[in-house]
């Protein structure tokens, strides 16, 4: 076949098999070029997917930040930043994908999107650059002309449609990172407190106290939309850091009841959190209670032990004078050494 004496016959068949194999060639070429069209496409369709449901995020945090504005307003501007980038990127590419097949008739025929020349013009005739890349050979040349110069339009096409996927799930990762920190420092444990919760609220001498201690979650940003106790609603400036102040009137001596409800907006809807409690009113102490521990009465000269108590007063909330009285630690128990005189006074 390399002779240069070939017959026209032979001539005729070495003819024929350049164009055979160059048949073969064009063949190959347009299988490649579909598959990167059909690449094109289900990426087209994931970017479709992924701006879904992160413009579903964006809207679920600007109802968060509305709801609980002291939480997620700063999360939110900072979200808003990220989607202002993202979004005019995706656009950039958008509009440069449509500069660049706007002499396709059928956007879907892709064996037709064979061209090097229309991104090669676009873009080595501006400047456009990035860092460069390193080939295999260990050369470098420019980021664009590693990934851009030479191929056909459809593997271009296909090249910045994936660079669209990854604007879109980086936005999705920023934004999912942002809320799981937010999330992670909610359930911290630092953030809980133990409740003692007592069974009933007054226990008598000698009786065993009972009752439960709950972790409950201190959110100082969290705020009802509203709270009604015994059939009044709270005032919102008692309605504070995370918990409600309470201020009635305690009511006529017995058991009493507290109860009423939280409304928490979540969302669309209202959210009601029943409130069920209970407080005992006591009769107020008038009168104290003295006693002298050895006899009914006391001896100038030596100390005498006194005892003094108020019904329902702690002892550590008591406190007495008289002259020659002294307190022994922080006991209901007393010493006195009285003065002159047949009688001595004792002020509770």
């Amino acid at each position: 076949m390399a002779s240069s004496k070939l017959s026209p016959r032979q001539k005729m068949i070495n003819l024929m098999y350049l164009i055979f194999i160059a048949m073969l060639a064009m063949n190959m070429s347009k299988e490649v070029l579909s598959a990167f069209g059909y690449m094109k496409l289900k990426l087209e369709d994931g970017n479709t997917t992924l701006a879904t449901k992160n413009q579903a995020a964006f809207e679920s945090l600007a109802s968060k930040a509305i709801d609980q504005k002291a939480k997620y307003e700063s999360l939110k501007i900072k979200a808003d930043k990220i989607k202002d980038l993202s979004d005019n990127f995706f656009e950039y590419l958008d509009k440069l994908k449509a500069e660049l097949s706007k002499t396709i008739i059928n956007p879907n025929d892709f064996e037709k999107m064979d061209g090097t020349d229309i991104v090669d013009q676009y873009f080595f005739n501006q400047r456009f650059q990035t860092d460069d890349v390193t080939d295999r050979e260990g050369s470098k040349q420019s980021w664009l002309k590693y990934y851009f110069e030479g191929y056909p339009l459809i593997a271009s096409l296909t090249r910045f449609t994936q660079i669209q996927a990854d604007i879109k799930e980086t936005e999705s990762d920023i934004l999912s990172a942002m809320l799981q920190g937010q999330l992670e420092s909610d359930v911290s444990l630092t953030n809980y407190e133990a409740i003692v919760v007592a069974d009933k609220t007054a226990f008598f001498e000698g009786e065993k106290f009972t009752g439960k201690i709950y972790l409950g979650r201190k959110d100082p940003t969290l705020k009802a939309q509203k709270v009604v106790i015994n059939g009044s609603e709270i005032k919102e400036a008692d309605i504070q850091k995370g918990q409600v102040v309470l201020n009635f009137p305690a009511g006529a001596i017995g058991s009493r009841d507290i109860k009423g409800e939280f409304f928490f907006k979540e969302g669309d809807s209202i959210v009601k959190i029943p409130v069920a409690s209970t407080y005992a009113v006591v009769p107020k102490p008038n009168s104290a209670v003295i006693s002298a521990d050895k006899m009914n009465v006391v001896y100038r000269g030596i100390p005498n032990p006194i005892t003094i108590s108020m019904p329902g007063i702690s002892n550590d909330k008591i406190s007495a004078s008289a002259q020659g009285l002294t307190r022994v630690k922080n006991s209901g128990s007393y010493m006195m050494n009285p003065g002159a005189g047949r009688t001595t006074k004792i002020s509770v």
